[in-house]
């Protein structure tokens, strides 16, 4: 009972990182371009999974029945991170939060069941219903001839595709190890945009800069993610899975508090429609 606790607050404070992540990005998306903040992100991030991967002792053995698995999960992050920098440079991170964290786990749950054929419960498809209503009003009819929605709208997308390549990576290998080569390859792939732009701008990067690219990385990548699947092992995934529910809110919060953004009203009930179909798809069970 301790245990399950003390995990408790610790996938609570996971979340609260994951949420943290989104104004904190916002931040530093006025310090370097797009493709540069991937590239930090990520050698940062796969660099401090290396101490936690031998903590648990874990391997860092890929099969050969996951190389597909994390090309492609590799693939995915890497378009959904650029996606994701780009389109914090053009408004709110609340807002950008909501949506992404709300309609990622109902297009995942939608394309999988599309994928896998299966057969969906009563509470799943009035969970899908309510998940396409709740993009409605997230997006509105505005929003399609507006970039900065149609990019989260793209975001959302991109990460239901890295949750559907990393759900067949991972049952050959770790969800821990899996994200390392992951943020490697990223880190990997974008490095070279480190030296195509205008290098004088690096001096500028003070310590609010690293503050949050270490936060980001670090606190948010690295120890949020390991927090949570351990969480997860502990607590069941019904139990530590509903915990995702809080990072749209904590988004919200953190931009407000940080940021000064005030959610619109459309925000908040087109998310708080968003969390109840995730819940009603992921986690309502009738006894």
């Amino acid at each position: 009972m301790r245990k399950e606790l003390l995990f408790s607050f610790i996938l609570l404070f996971a979340m609260a990182s994951w949420g943290l992540s989104w104004p904190l990005s916002k931040v530093m998306t006025q310090y370097l371009s797009p493709l540069e903040l991937v590239c930090i992100r990520f050698v940062i991030a796969a660099i401090s999974f290396v101490p936690v991967i031998y903590m648990l002792k874990l391997s860092f053995f890929v099969p050969k029945t996951a190389i597909k698995g994390v090309l492609l999960t590799s693939f995915f992050n890497i378009a959904y991170s650029g996606m994701f920098f780009f389109g914090l440079s053009l408004g709110g991170a609340g807002n950008a939060g909501v949506i992404t964290t709300t309609l990622a786990p109902i297009f995942s749950s939608l394309i999988g069941a599309f994928i896998y054929h299966t057969r969906l419960r009563k509470s799943e498809k009035i969970g899908l219903v309510l998940g396409v209503l709740a993009g409605g009003i997230l997006i509105g009819f505005d929003g399609l001839m507006n970039l900065y929605s149609l990019v989260f709208l793209s975001t959302a997308f991109l990460w239901c595709c890295v949750t559907l390549s990393s759900r067949l990576a991972t049952s050959n290998m770790q969800a821990i190890v899996l994200n390392f080569y992951a943020s490697l390859l990223s880190g990997i792939i974008f490095f070279p945009f480190l030296f195509f732009g205008d290098m004088s701008h690096w001096s500028k990067l003070d310590g609010q800069f690293w503050i949050c690219m270490l936060c980001v990385s670090i606190l948010a990548t690295t120890f949020g993610t390991s927090m949570f699947y351990q969480g997860v092992a502990v607590l069941g995934f019904s139990r530590g899975g509903s915990f995702t529910l809080l990072t749209p809110l904590f988004a919200l919060v953190f931009s407000w508090i940080l940021l000064g953004e005030t959610p619109s009203i459309r925000t908040v009930f087109g998310g708080s429609v968003a969390i109840l179909a995730i819940y009603l798809i992921n986690f309502y069970r009738r006894k």
